[in-house]
């Protein structure tokens, strides 16, 4: 799982992996991995506004770059990707709402190419009550790309969509920290002249209650 999304915190995975427990058998499963070279950790994750020290970030060891069969040298991470946290904890919201009954994971990719276009996430959703399937492109955006970059993104899903590269084409959902950045990437959208149907913009926030209906 680490290797998948190349960072998790200690809270990730234990909501992934050990949902049942306490949090001892997480710590002595990680200590183990750590000490076996499976893992390493890359630092503490900001904790709230004001930066605190929060849970640990791990990514692959030598051990588990070896055991995953990864091309080339083992390249580890230096310092601390927020946006890989950050999509990781979309992920982790979906599992989340999974075992609430709301919806049903029936799969999910990391940066599976569609096109030009490289969605952080690709989900395809059972929705409970609609009774029906959902697929989702999901921007995970932390409000740092100018306008024209979103853009740019919108482009190359409109050029995958003209060309039918996907059949029936997800649904491209940009998520954001708050409802400054909401504003601003639905001004990017509302310019779109083709393809505006595909494109949605929703908080963090609201993740778990936005899978709920279809756009």
């Amino acid at each position: 799982m680490v290797g998948r999304f190349y960072q998790l915190t200690a809270n990730h995975i234990a909501t992934l992996l050990f949902p049942e427990t306490t949090a001892t058998p997480v710590d002595r499963t990680l200590k183990k991995l750590i000490k076996s070279d499976a893992l390493n950790r890359v630092g503490r994750r900001p904790s709230g506004p004001e930066g605190g020290a929060g849970p640990f970030v791990y990514q692959l060891g030598p051990r588990g770059w070896w055991l995953l069969q990864r091309e080339g040298r083992y390249r580890p991470y230096r310092s601390i990707s927020h946006h890989m946290l950050k999509v990781a904890d979309v992920y982790v919201g979906l599992v989340v709402a999974e075992r609430g009954g709301g919806i049903k994971i029936l799969h999910a990719e990391l940066e599976q190419p569609i096109g030009n276009a490289r969605p952080d996430l690709t989900v395809e959703l059972g929705l409970v009550q609609q009774r029906q399937k959902t697929s989702y492109a999901i921007e995970v955006d932390l409000g740092s790309e100018k306008p024209r970059i979103i853009a740019g993104k919108c482009a190359a899903y409109i050029e995958a969509f003209r060309r039918g590269l996907r059949d029936p084409f997800p649904y491209v959902l940009f998520l954001v920290p708050d409802e400054w950045r909401k504003s601003e990437v639905s001004r990017v959208l509302g310019r779109l002249t083709e393809g505006r149907e595909v494109f949605s913009v929703g908080l963090f926030s609201e993740l778990a209650a936005g899978f709920m209906v279809a756009p």
